[in-house]
């Protein structure tokens, strides 16, 4: 069954791991998400982390990626060196999923020299080429990842072509990557779905399994056309997203995985909130809109 799991940074939070899973607990989420690259990098006790998530019930959620794959190829090299000792990390802790966002639009020339073709096929075996690699890399520490879209109009910059900006995209685009390499999967966002003007049950394509992580959000603008990324509130605030429509979809499907909530920072029904007070608010956001048992 899918399962609600906090995650501290999507509300604009920056908290330890020790104090993250103990609000978690407290505050009724069944799962945790969390940020493994400053677990390692500060020297916390990851086995001992996990035994303590195990004492309090709590189930690992999602990670985010922790590579910059976007970058210089220098950079993605070194980043790249790093993740396997990140991604063994992640597996005893429990977190088996992260995701990414793919590019909204093609890459300007001479940003991928290797790559031959129009700028869309430029674009497109750069994708292939990055998260392939790490695809490869995290399925050896049994960790799949999800890809969304940034679904607002306003997330292609200036008079640049389009690259994916709707899931429907991305699945027609990575269809072949999926097929060889099938820990990769989608990130379903509620958010980006509204805001692209898409069915939910387009996500489903690849079928359940294949969806690996589940953000939810409302908007605070009715104007799809006009929507910003930062234009967003906890689940069931606005009622403009269908929340709970999207979450009994998923349901019904067969996803098994976290639901995290994604307003991010600047929220304003968190605003003035300690991060108790913000983890339970936002616990309370999501049973507004889980669906109801059968």
């Amino acid at each position: 069954m899918m399962y609600a799991s906090w995650n501290a940074r999507a509300v604009g939070l920056s908290l330890p791991a020790h104090e993250t899973i103990e609000i978690a607990a407290s505050t009724g989420f069944v799962g945790v998400d969390l940020l493994v690259r400053d677990i390692v990098e500060t020297g916390v006790d990851v086995a001992g982390l996990r035994l303590r998530m195990d004492d309090l019930g709590l189930r690992g959620g999602a990670w985010p990626l922790p590579v910059d794959w976007r970058a210089g190829a220098e950079r993605f090299r070194e980043e790249l060196r790093q993740l396997p000792r990140l991604a063994a990390a992640a597996a005893i802790l429990g977190l088996s999923r992260t995701g990414t966002w793919v590019l909204p639009q093609v890459l300007p020339d001479g940003a991928a020299h290797d790559a031959a073709g129009d700028p869309f096929r430029r674009t497109l075996e750069f994708h292939r080429d990055r998260l392939g690699r790490i695809a490869a890399i995290l399925n050896d520490h049994g960790i799949r990842i999800g890809l969304e879209v940034m679904g607002p109009a306003g997330a292609i910059i200036g008079n640049a072509n389009p690259f994916v900006r709707r899931y429907c995209d991305l699945i027609a685009a990575f269809h072949e990557l999926h097929e060889l390499q099938p820990n990769i999967g989608l990130l379903a966002d509620a958010f980006h779905v509204f805001a692209a003007g898409e069915d939910p049950e387009v996500g489903f394509s690849w079928g359940p399994d294949a969806i690996v992580w589940v953000h939810v959000a409302d908007s605070t603008n009715p104007d799809r056309s006009r929507l910003k990324d930062r234009e967003r509130d906890l689940p069931g605030t606005t009622r403009l997203i269908d929340c709970r429509g999207f979450l009994e979809q998923l349901r019904t499907a067969g996803y098994s995985g976290p639901v995290t909530a994604e307003p991010l920072e600047g929220c304003r029904s968190l605003e003035g909130l300690n991060p108790i007070d913000a983890a339970r608010r936002t616990h309370a956001a999501l049973e507004s809109v889980w669906p109801a048992p059968v």
